[in-house]
C-alpha cells in the first residue's frame, strides 16, 4: 500500500510546505505529497518549481468558493475546505493506497509505518491531543484549552477509501461550509470540535497513540524525547515519526511554541536541536521571502480589507438572504458597501456598519450611550481616532464632516469608569528576594488579566542591574497601589514619592517580616496602608496581632525558564562530586541566615573526600566583614566547601540552583523562602528548618525537614528585638539528612519531584494571580465608593 498526503496553505507558507513535502518524500518511498494554496489567484506558484504537486482550487468542486473566501479569515477557510481537499485525494489515488492530511508546519522524520498498518486494517486514522493527564499547573495549554480546541488534533488525519470515509466526509463538508469557526463562546473550533463526533458516527476508526506521531508541544510534557547514537530521534523509546511545530517562530528559536508556556526548549537540548534543524530548512525553504506575501483573500477589488467585523457581518447578511454569495466583483463589493450603510435596526440613528461596531465593544457602549443623539460627535471621533486601530474600522466606510467644534472628544478612556488597575511599585531592578517578589506580582497581575503599572523604586545598599523596565513614581494612573516594600523602608518611600502618589488611591502593602513577632519600631508604617498582602501565614499571624489593617496571606508566584545547568569551572562550580547549596544575602541578617549551621552539618556529614561538595553563594560580604571573616574561618580546612560571594545575574543565579544536587537552608526563620521555592521548583531535594513561612509549601513530603527547637533571639540580630524567639535548628539531624540525600539520590529527586508538581499547581502565576483578582474584586467596591460612582 501506498501512502500519500497532502496540505493546505496560503502563499506566505509556502517556504513549510516545501519542507513538509521534501521531509515526506525521503523517508516515505513511493509517497507524493498535494499542497493546495487558497490564494494564487494568478497562478504564480508554479508546479515545476515546487516539491510536491499543485492542487487547484477548481479540482476540489466547491460549491461556495466565493462566499467561504469571504466569511472566512485565512486560518478558517484553508481549514474548511479539508474534506473537499481529502475526497478529491481518495478518488485520484489508486484502489487500496492510503491518503493523509498533515498541516503545513509539520516535518516527517522517518518512515510512519504504524499508520501504513493502521490504515490498511481501518478506514479512518486520528491522533489524541493528549495520551496521559496534562499537570495542573496553571501553565498554557491547560485541559481548559484542549476541551475548547477539542479531542483529536486535526494537524494530521488519515483516510482509507471506503463508504465510511465518504459518509464522514460528506457530513464534514456540510458542516465546515457555515460554521468552520474560531467561536469558543458557541462551542467551535474551526474543523477540530467537529471530530470529536467520530466515535459516534464512523463504526471502523483508529486511534494511534504512538508517541511518535504528531509530536507538539501540546503532548511534549509527558514526553521523553531522545536521540540514539546512530542519530535515530526515539520518544518514550519510540522512533519519532513525525513533529509537529504549531506555533514554532524560526526568528524566535529559544520558543518552542507562542501558543504555550509550559516547555522550555532550554531544558530540552534535543527538541532546540529539532527545532533549530526546522529553523535552518524553512530558511532554505524561501521562508523570508514568502512570509512577506499578502493573503489575497484579505483585500476586496476595491482595496478594502476584510476585516473579522466586515467577515461576520458580510456572513450574517448572506444567512440572512439579503446579500450575494459573492464580493468578489465591483458589483458584489457595491452591494455589500451599500447595505453596511443602511440604517439599522437594532441601533436607530446609525448604519449598520457603525452600530455592528458601537455593538462589539461594551466599554464604547458605556462610554457613549447614546451614539445616536448627544454622544454621536464623541463615538464617531472613537471610530476614527481608536475604532481603525482596536477594531480595524476602515476611514473610508465611516461618515465624514459629522465631528463637532470639539472634534472627537471625550473618549472612551476619559468617559468609562476608572479600570481596576494596579501601580506596582517596588524594588523591580534590585537583585534581592523583596525585589523578585515585586517583579512576580506583576507576572501573576498579567496572567489574570489585571492591568498593572510597574513603577520602579530604588533599594539602598544594594545593586540596581536586574534588567527590568519600570515607570517613574509620578505614573501611577489606577485606583489602586500595590507597594512592595517593608515597613521599615515604606517611610522613606513615602518621602520620596509624595503625597501625591496616595491621593485617592487604594494602597496595599506588600510586607515581609522574618520572626513570628513584629515590633512596634515600625508602626509608622501603618500609616500609609489600607491593606496588607503577605506571603505566608506565617507573616500574617505576625502582623495580625499589631494593626487592624486587614491583613491578607496571598500567594507568591513562582515561575521561571529552567535554564541549563553550569560546566565545571564555570562561575566558579565545582567539577565533581554530589554538590549542596545554599544562598544567602549579608544585608538579611548573617545569624538568621544561619550559612554556619550549614556548614557544620555538612562537615559533621562528610569527610573531605568522600565526594560530596557545599557551594555558599553570598552577595554583599563586603558589608559585612566580621561574619564574612567568621565564615571563611570556618571553612579554611575544608577545600570541599566553596564560597562564592559575588552578584551574578538573575539567570546564573538560577543556573547555580539547577546545577545542585541539593538544597540546604538551616535558617532561624523566613518570611517565606523564596530560594528554597525556587530549588523546589526545579525538582531539587530541598533540607529546610521545619519553621516558618517556607512550610506554606514545604512538608514531610516534599522535602526533608530538620528538627529544631524555639529560643531567643538574642542579642547581635538587629533589627530583630532581643527578646523574640526563632527556631534553632538541629545540626545532627541536619547532617543526617544530608548524608540520606547523598546515599540515596533517587528517592531523594522523587520527593523533590513531587514538591515541583506541587508548587507548580499552587503558586503558578495564574494560580497566585487567582488569588490576587479574587481579593481585588473585593477592593472594587471601595474603589468605586472612592471615585463617588
Amino acid at each position: 500500500m501506498a501512502l500519500h498526503i497532502c496540505t493546505i496553505v496560503a502563499r506566505n507558507y509556502l517556504a513549510h510546505a516545501r519542507v513538509l513535502a521534501r521531509s515526506f518524500q525521503e523517508h516515505q518511498p513511493g509517497g507524493r505529497c498535494h499542497v493546495l494554496v487558497i490564494d494564487d489567484h494568478d497562478g504564480t506558484v508554479r508546479a515545476e518549481d515546487e516539491p510536491f504537486d499543485l492542487v487547484p482550487i477548481a479540482a476540489l468542486d466547491l460549491p461556495d468558493w466565493d462566499e467561504m473566501r469571504a466569511a472566512y479569515d485565512v486560518l478558517e477557510f484553508s481549514t474548511s475546505v479539508k474534506p473537499w481537499l481529502l475526497r478529491h485525494m481518495l478518488r485520484e489515488q489508486d484502489e487500496g493506497d492510503g491518503i493523509a492530511y498533515f498541516d503545513p508546519d509539520i516535518r516527517v522524520v522517518s518512515r510512519m509505518t504504524e499508520l501504513e498498518a493502521a490504515l490498511a486494517e481501518h478506514h479512518l486514522v486520528l491522533t489524541p491531543h493528549l495520551t496521559e493527564a496534562m499537570p495542573r499547573d496553571g501553565r498554557k495549554p491547560s485541559e481548559t484549552d484542549i476541551l475548547i480546541a477539542g479531542v483529536f488534533n486535526l494537524g494530521f488525519i488519515g483516510l482509507r477509501a471506503s463508504e465510511d470515509a465518504e459518509t464522514l466526509l460528506d457530513w464534514w463538508s456540510e458542516r465546515l461550509r457555515k460554521d468552520c469557526r474560531v467561536a469558543p463562546h458557541k462551542g467551535l473550533f474551526v474543523d477540530q470540535r467537529w471530530v470529536d463526533f467520530v466515535p459516534g458516527l464512523v463504526a471502523d476508526f483508529s486511534i494511534l497513540r504512538h508517541p511518535g506521531y504528531n509530536l507538539a508541544y501540546w503532548n511534549l510534557p509527558t514526553r521523553t524525547v531522545t536521540r540514539e547514537p546512530d542519530g535515530a530521534l526515539m520518544v518514550n523509546g519510540e522512533p519519532l515519526r513525525f513533529f509537529h511545530f504549531s506555533g514554532y517562530d524560526p526568528d524566535h528559536p529559544e520558543e518552542l511554541s507562542k501558543h504555550q508556556n509550559r516547555v522550555s526548549l532550554a531544558a530540552l537540548p534535543v527538541v532546540a536541536e529539532i527545532c533549530d534543524a526546522y529553523g535552518d530548512a524553512l530558511r532554505a525553504a524561501g521562508i523570508e521571502r514568502q512570509r512577506t506575501i499578502p493573503y489575497a483573500n484579505d483585500v476586496l477589488p476595491s482595496g478594502l480589507k476584510l476585516t473579522k467585523l466586515l467577515r461576520g457581518m458580510y456572513r450574517e447578511g448572506v444567512e440572512d438572504g439579503e446579500l450575494p454569495d459573492s464580493i468578489w466583483t465591483p458589483a458584489g463589493e457595491a452591494d455589500f458597501r451599500s447595505w453596511l450603510d443602511e440604517p439599522s435596526t437594532e441601533v436607530p440613528g446609525l448604519s449598520r456598519y457603525l452600530a455592528e461596531a458601537w455593538l462589539d465593544r461594551e466599554d464604547v457602549q458605556a462610554a457613549y450611550p447614546e451614539p445616536a443623539g448627544a454622544d454621536r460627535p464623541g463615538f464617531l471621533g472613537w471610530c476614527r481616532v481608536y475604532g481603525t486601530a482596536e477594531l480595524g474600522l476602515s476611514a473610508e466606510l465611516l461618515p465624514e464632516g459629522e465631528e463637532g467644534a470639539d472634534g472627537w472628544l471625550p473618549t472612551v478612556q476619559e468617559r468609562a469608569p476608572r479600570p481596576l488597575g494596579v501601580n506596582v511599585a517596588g524594588y523591580l531592578r534590585a537583585e534581592l528576594g523583596v525585589g523578585e517578589v515585586a517583579r512576580q506580582m506583576l507576572t501573576a497581575l498579567d496572567a489574570a488579566g489585571i492591568p498593572a503599572l510597574p513603577v520602579t523604586a530604588s533599594a539602598p545598599n544594594s545593586r540596581q542591574a536586574h534588567a527590568f523596565a519600570g515607570s517613574g513614581h509620578g505614573e501611577n494612573p489606577f485606583p489602586v497601589n500595590l507597594v512592595c516594600v517593608n515597613a521599615d523602608g515604606l517611610p522613606a518611600f513615602a518621602k520620596i514619592v509624595g503625597d501625591a502618589f496616595f491621593e485617592d488611591r487604594y494602597t496595599i502593602g506588600v510586607w515581609w517580616w522574618e520572626l513570628s513577632e513584629f515590633p512596634d519600631d515600625f508602626d509608622e508604617a501603618f500609616e500609609y496602608v489600607d491593606e496588607l498582602w503577605v506571603g505566608s501565614r506565617f507573616v500574617a499571624e505576625a502582623l495580625a496581632a499589631r494593626t487592624t489593617v486587614p491583613v491578607v496571606p496571598i500567594r507568591v508566584p513562582i515561575e521561571f525558564p529552567a535554564p541549563p545547568p553550569l560546566q565545571p569551572g564555570e562561575l566558579g562550580w565545582p567539577g565533581d562530586g554530589f554538590t549542596f547549596l545554599y544562598s544567602f544575602d549579608y544585608n538579611s541578617v548573617f545569624r538568621r541566615k544561619n550559612p554556619l549551621g550549614v556548614v557544620e552539618a555538612f562537615i559533621r556529614a562528610f569527610g573531605p573526600d568522600d565526594g560530596a561538595r557545599l557551594v555558599l553563594k553570598s552577595i554583599n560580604g563586603d558589608r559585612d566583614p566580621r561574619n564574612r571573616d567568621l565564615l571563611h574561618a570556618a571553612i579554611a580546612e575544608r577545600p570541599d566547601i566553596v564560597v562564592l560571594d559575588e552578584y551574578v545575574s538573575a539567570r546564573d543565579r538560577t543556573r547555580l540552583t539547577a546545577s545542585c544536587d541539593c538544597y540546604v537552608s538551616l535558617h532561624r526563620s523566613e518570611g517565606f523562602g523564596l530560594t528554597m521555592a525556587e530549588a523546589l521548583y526545579l525538582g531539587k531535594p530541598v533540607i529546610a528548618t521545619g519553621y516558618s513561612g517556607n512550610l506554606d509549601f514545604l512538608d514531610d513530603h516534599t522535602a526533608f525537614l530538620v528538627d529544631h527547637e524555639i529560643v531567643p533571639v538574642g542579642s547581635g540580630a538587629d533589627p530583630y528585638p532581643t527578646t523574640a524567639s526563632w527556631a534553632e535548628p538541629d545540626i545532627g539531624h541536619a547532617a543526617a539528612l544530608m548524608r540520606e540525600v547523598f546515599e540515596a539520590p533517587d528517592a531523594a529527586r522523587r520527593r523533590g519531584a513531587v514538591g515541583a508538581a506541587l508548587l507548580r499547581e499552587r503558586y503558578s502565576p495564574l494560580a497566585a494571580g487567582q488569588v490576587l483578582q479574587a481579593r481585588l474584586e473585593r477592593v472594587r467596591s471601595r474603589v468605586a465608593a472612592a471615585d463617588g460612582r
